[in-house]
Formats: structure tokens, C-alpha cells, sequence
């Protein structure tokens, strides 16, 4: 049987009533966040290649990489003949299983020089090609001012393979490459096979 008049008017507005709630509703929903390159310690995000310093150097490390940890000396060792105004240097964390508490831990235990970074992503990962921790990428920029890729690899040779090292590095491919875009120039070589830990493929 049709509805009457009466009927059909509260149906309406009943209807109308509905979808002006769905409206205000929607509304209220935040739009969702852009992807973040990067995250610091605090959560949030984080774009180092965006940074209008000249250089960018990240350093990749895990805390229960040996190597890794063995490279600590070295990389405060980097920090201090690094030009600061010229140059922002970051370690980064690749391990979307680590912790903030576990990078903080980490960072005192090794007196890591630089901010830290949590990259779960694999954004930076893929940006500096890097295979393993340590892994080292610095980036300059060209005649146009875009950012690219100067260096990946090793920070030098004292573990020609994995489970042997030598007493002192004979080549420091990091600080060769720093010395030669601090100057206006290419490096030598701008990649060199990293020996540690694999970044486990997040696919």
C-alpha cells in the first residue's frame, strides 16, 4: 500500500537526516598523512635528502651487527674532521623490528656521533642502494642543485670479507670520497662492495 503524504515526508527527512550525518562524519576524518622518507626517535617524519645543507651523509647500522659496532670508533673518528655547516650526517636503522628504546640504548652504548633514524620502509634503503650494515651513502649536488647520489659503499676496507679483518684499513673509500666533494670534484670511485650484515628485503 503507498505511503501517504505525511508518511513520505518523514521518510524524506529521515533520509536527509542520515546523510547529512554521514557528511559531518566524513568530514571529520583527517586526511591521510603523505609517506615519510624517514622517521626521527620522536616519531616524526624525517627527510634528510630534503635538507638545504650541501652535503647528507647517512651511515646504515643494526645494534647486533658486529661489524657495525666495530665501526663506531671510526665514525667518530669522521665526525670530527667533518665541516658541520657543510655536511649533516645521520645514522640510520633499517630493522623495522628495532625499538626506539633499543636505538636509544644502542646509541649511548656505542657513542654513535650523529641523530638517528628509523628508516621501516627502506625508503633511505633504496635511495643509497645499500645492501648491508655498515653502509655508508653521501650525497652533494649538481650544477641544478638536485640532490644525487656521490658515494655508497664501504667506509673503507679493513674487512676485506666477512669473519676477517685487518689491522688497519689500507684504502678509506669514505674519506676519500668526503675529501674530493668537499672540493668541488667526483670521487675516485663512486661505489665499493660493503662487507656485514644483510638488510633483510622487506618484500
Amino acid at each position: 500500500m503507498p505511503a501517504g503524504p505525511a508518511a513520505t515526508g518523514l521518510i524524506a527527512a529521515a533520509l536527509l537526516s542520515s546523510a547529512l550525518a554521514c557528511t559531518a562524519e566524513t568530514a571529520a576524518v583527517p586526511a591521510a598523512a603523505p609517506v615519510a622518507t624517514a622517521f626521527d626517535l620522536q616519531g616524526h617524519a624525517a627527510s634528510p635528502l630534503d635538507d638545504t645543507v650541501e652535503l647528507v651523509l647517512l651511515a646504515f647500522v643494526t645494534p647486533d651487527c658486529p661489524i657495525s659496532n666495530r665501526y663506531a670508533p671510526e665514525l667518530a673518528r669522521i665526525d670530527a674532521t667533518l665541516p658541520h655547516e657543510r655536511v649533516h650526517a645521520f645514522v640510520v636503522y633499517p630493522d623495522p623490528d628495532v625499538t626506539v628504546a633499543a636505538i636509544e640504548a644502542h646509541q649511548r652504548e656505542f657513542a654513535l656521533p650523529w641523530p638517528a633514524l628509523r628508516d621501516p620502509d627502506h625508503v633511505l634503503v633504496r635511495a643509497a642502494q645499500a645492501l648491508v650494515t655498515p653502509e655508508v651513502a653521501l650525497w652533494s649536488r649538481d650544477a641544478a642543485g638536485q640532490r644525487v647520489l656521490a658515494y655508497h659503499g664501504r667506509i673503507d676496507d679493513k674487512f676485506p670479507e666477512f669473519g676477517r679483518a685487518r689491522p688497519q684499513p689500507r684504502v678509506r673509500d669514505l674519506d676519500d670520497a668526503l675529501t674530493a666533494v668537499l672540493a668541488g670534484k667526483a670521487p675516485a670511485s663512486a661505489t665499493a662492495p660493503a662487507v656485514g650484515c644483510p638488510i633483510g628485503d622487506l618484500r
